[in-house]
């Protein structure tokens, strides 16, 4: 319970949040810029600004602070991801996207999860770091990435494809919309969110099966003239194009964070 509250502290911390959100390199600062730069421009150009509108507005702004510090295994990445969740669910019960909104409940539940999981992580990090006599510049404050084994991927197949067959049926007799591609949404969101928790690699291959199904299904729900689903295409548009950098980001993340610790420590030289 501890390490949940210390998690919970650290992510809301309005110190860190606006630390860990500056502390990045010019490409990622450019990546942000443009993410946001096309959520607001889809927003102003739709001519639409209902509730749902709005409400997708401010989920897409909240997803692209939580993407980019994923990226990075950043803790604070769970504030924005609560925020960006909560109000992801509030469009999908508009759109009637059964498990969209399956999706976005366990999301939900699962920020608090990760937050418990990864301070636990960061907590180990340090000790070893510690113990290890490392100067404090030189921890780093991300989660570490990890390799899954060939069972662990065996048994997320098994289990997505489970969860699959029972969003569908579930959907179909709920009268949901799309329900073969949107059953596949809380299967993949599961497994990726959970890969994601435990820090392993892995996760991205969801995510990005994830990304493109979401860009098909908001396309659909955009010529059927879904309320806010301008905003929410925009917003899969941009999360499937976050994907391909968080992939390279996890699968070389050793060198990132080394490269993060070399500015740190040895910052440049004044101007004379």
């Amino acid at each position: 319970m501890n390490d949940l509250i210390n998690g919970v502290t650290n992510a809301i911390n309005p110190k860190r949040v606006v630390q860990e959100l500056l502390d990045f390199q010019t490409g990622e600062f450019v990546l942000i810029a443009a993410m946001l730069l096309a959520q607001i421009i889809s927003f102003i150009f739709t001519g639409s600004y209902t509730a749902a509108d709005w409400i997708g507005l401010i989920s897409g702004i909240c997803i692209v602070f939580n993407l980019i510090l994923v990226d990075r295994g950043r803790l604070t990445n769970y504030l924005w991801g609560f925020l960006g969740c909560a109000t992801w669910l509030w469009v999908a019960v508009m759109n009637h996207l059964v498990g969209d909104i399956f999706s976005q409940i366990f999301y939900v539940i699962m920020q608090f999860v990760g937050v418990y999981v990864w301070q636990r992580q960061l907590d180990r990090q340090k000790k070893v770091t510690a113990d290890a006599q490392v100067k404090q510049s030189d921890q780093s404050e991300e989660v570490k990435a990890r390799n899954i084994t060939w069972w662990q991927g065996l048994l997320a197949i098994v289990l997505t494809v489970a969860v699959y067959l029972i969003v569908v049926f579930t959907s179909h007799a709920t009268g949901g919309v799309q329900i073969w591609l949107d059953g596949t949404l809380l299967p993949l969101g599961i497994i990726g969110q959970v890969l994601m928790t435990y820090g392993y690699r892995s996760q991205w291959i969801a995510w990005l099966l994830l990304d493109v199904i979401k860009v098909v299904i908001w396309w659909n729900q955009l010529a059927a003239g879904g309320p806010g689903a301008m905003s929410m295409f925009v917003l899969q548009l941009v999360m499937l194009v976050n994907g391909f950098y968080g992939t390279w980001v996890w699968f070389h993340k050793e060198n990132v964070i080394s490269e993060a610790a070399a500015r740190t420590a040895d910052p440049a030289p004044a101007k004379a």
